[in-house]
């Protein structure tokens, strides 16, 4: 099979699978808001407290940043999962996040992320960093 058609057909996959899920909703999330610092594609993915929480970063940034503005540099930045807990309602989810800044300095942060199903949808109801 050629390259291409290789490609093509993993991106076919990924388009077709189901991102509805609390582990899809909770990784979309980091790689939106965490990875590429895209506040309004993580708002897509949220709602209740974490949407507030984005809407009110959103704001404050506005002045200094146009929507949908790509950084030149960005650090780097690795996700692990480190726990979760689920209920019938809700599930929460751990990461341990590895940030590398211009290949020397190191950081590493915790993030807890809640899921809740609203109107069929999983989306992220919360957020927090320690």
């Amino acid at each position: 099979m050629k390259p291409r058609y290789l490609l093509l057909f993993t991106f076919l996959i990924l388009a077709c699978s189901n991102r509805n899920t609390p582990r899809a909703v909770s990784e979309d999330f980091i790689y939106n808001y965490y990875q590429h610092a895209d506040q309004m594609a993580a708002l897509q993915l949220s709602h209740g407290l974490a949407a507030e929480k984005l809407e009110d970063e959103i704001e404050r940034v506005s002045e200094v940043r146009v929507p949908g503005q790509q950084f030149d540099e960005i650090p780097k930045i690795e996700y692990e999962p480190i726990g979760r807990e689920e209920e019938a309602t809700h599930v929460l989810f751990n990461y341990k996040l590895t940030i590398e800044v211009r290949g020397a300095t190191t950081h590493t942060r915790n993030v807890v992320i809640q899921t809740e199903q609203i109107d069929g949808r999983w989306k992220v109801v919360n957020f927090d960093e320690y």
